[in-house]
């Protein structure tokens, strides 16, 4: 089993990806330079059904070396790595170590994934208790993200998903709390601050993502754009707890009637690709730059 560049701990100024959700419809490769292009310095690739084609021959130490390759040929660092998946069915347990071994050699020291529903919480955690000892051997933090629809999960919000943290006491299971799917997951039912500063101390990463109003429905947008209160008093929060933090822009979904997610038949060209990750780069460094650190234009990266 590969080991894990670093270990997930919290840096001195928080780190921001792009993830690759937001290419949904172009190639990987393509992908990677569209993201580049926009002035990201780093990536975190998405294995979500429905965004991009894979399957369980995806998850080898092999193609986990070549995503490494690919990542470094486009300039781009890669510390975290999505790979959702239902955590609450006993048949998951080997391809979370799968997807382990796929992380590892792609240098990520993050793995992200979904938990599951509240009735198959027993499950859940007989299953992370055979794994966490795995994640811990290579230095890479397993950490479980609040959905964004559907219902009776496990993990609906910051605070909820804090206490399941805090109860399986397993230094490699974090958070990577999704301070945009804290909102839409039937609608916020606290205060997004208190939210997020329940959730920062067992959290790894924080997934920004945002959505706007277009009549009944939500459509997702560059950070800063939409709905969801990305003030100063968030950014601060995360600056001060050092977390890394990634943007994530599902731009080709919908949410009519702000249900459940629709994806859009046409991709997005590369311009509006590019576009919208540099207004997020652009609105996201300003808000997390020290007052000591120097933040560049939208169209270009800045000292992080």
């Amino acid at each position: 089993m590969s080991k894990g560049v670093g270990n997930g701990d919290r840096e001195a100024s928080p780190q921001i990806s792009v993830s690759t959700v937001v290419t949904d419809g172009a190639s990987f490769r393509r992908g990677l330079e569209m993201i580049a292009q926009a002035g990201a310095t780093a990536v975190e690739p998405a294995y979500i059904d429905g965004y991009m084609p894979f399957d369980e021959t995806t998850f080898s130490e092999r193609n986990g070396n070549a995503l490494a390759a690919a990542a470094a040929d486009a300039g781009l660092a890669l510390r975290a790595l999505s790979a959702h998946m239902d955590l609450g069915r006993a048949e998951s347990a080997g391809k979370l170590l799968r997807r382990l071994d796929f992380a590892a050699a792609a240098g990520a020291s993050i793995l992200i994934s979904n938990a599951t529903t509240l009735e198959r919480r027993a499950t859940f955690e007989a299953l992370l208790g055979g794994v966490l000892d795995a994640f811990a051997s290579t230095g890479v933090t397993l950490a479980i993200e609040n959905p964004g629809h559907g219902a009776d999960a496990l993990l609906p919000a910051g605070q909820e998903s804090a206490r399941i943290v805090a109860a399986i006491a397993h230094p490699n299971l974090r958070l990577n709390y999704d301070i945009g799917n804290a909102l839409t997951y039937g609608g916020r039912k606290t205060d997004a601050l208190d939210d997020l500063k329940a959730a920062l101390p067992f959290s790894a990463h924080i997934h920004l993502k945002d959505v706007r109003e277009s009549g009944a429905d939500w459509v997702y947008c560059p950070i800063g754009e939409g709905v969801v209160n990305y003030n100063d008093e968030v950014f601060g929060a995360i600056r001060e707890a050092g977390i890394p933090v990634g943007i994530e822009h599902p731009i080709r979904l919908r949410r009519p009637g702000r249900g459940d997610p629709v994806r859009q038949a046409r991709a997005p060209s590369s311009s509006e690709v590019v576009a919208a990750v540099r207004r997020s780069l652009g609105f996201v460094r300003t808000h997390l730059a020290r007052p000591d650190i120097q933040v560049s234009s939208p169209d270009g990266p800045s000292r992080q």
